[in-house]
């Protein structure tokens, strides 16, 4: 099959020196991409921001990748914000009290828009409360087939290669949790549902 994977944080720019981003550091991506091409499928990498930088871009790039894909696992983290304007000069230090961002674009919302019979999408979901409410009604919305659901608060954060706790939600709202899981693992057993889902194999609700 083809995988459309996506990893890494964007970036929005503010000025010449300076951007907005979030602490992703791609690694759930780059595991993803090893365990999808050691099953024998054929991987399309998206790799933020190396590849694409800010939200809007990535989702033109999506757009145009994701008809010839099979399954897209949505691993980046997308900045929900970004400046209402971009300044073509360093912004001076005293003038960086107020900085108006406006809201980017839901790239998996918009995505499901123009998605095929057949196609399987994988989320992944940041939570400080209500985990599976929310983790559920982003897969309900979003027209995923899974969604990683995981917390994130001041003291622990599932940033960088380490053992992470979360939860894997289906569409029928049926939750695996999953302890002390390294990302490597979390990799190789997301490829191996999304190609059940990708049989079209429904879960059992």
């Amino acid at each position: 099959m083809r995988f459309l994977i996506v990893s890494g944080p964007t970036r929005e720019p503010i000025d010449p020196v300076r951007y907005l981003s979030n602490y992703s550091t791609g690694t759930m991506g780059r595991y993803l991409v090893e365990a999808a091409k050691a099953r024998r499928h054929q991987v399309d990498w998206v790799e933020c921001p190396q590849t694409v930088e800010t939200a809007r871009d990535l989702l033109r790039e999506l757009k145009r990748r994701l008809p010839k894909n099979d399954v897209l696992i949505m691993a980046a983290a997308v900045c929900d914000a970004r400046p209402v304007a971009v300044s073509s000069q360093k912004i001076k230090k005293e003038k960086l009290s107020t900085l108006r961002l406006i809201k980017n674009p839901d790239i998996l919302q918009e995505l499901s828009k123009s998605k095929k019979k057949g196609q399987v999408f994988i989320g992944f979901a940041l939570e400080s409360g209500n985990l599976l409410k929310n983790g559920y009604e982003k897969l309900r919305r979003k027209m995923l087939g899974l969604i990683v659901v995981q917390k994130v608060v001041k003291n622990n954060t599932p940033f960088g290669d380490k053992l992470i706790d979360a939860f894997l939600v289906d569409v029928c709202g049926c939750v695996e949790p999953l302890k002390k899981i390294s990302k490597k693992k979390l990799a190789r057993l997301l490829i191996q549902r999304a190609e059940v889902l990708a049989r079209g194999v429904s879960p059992r609700c």
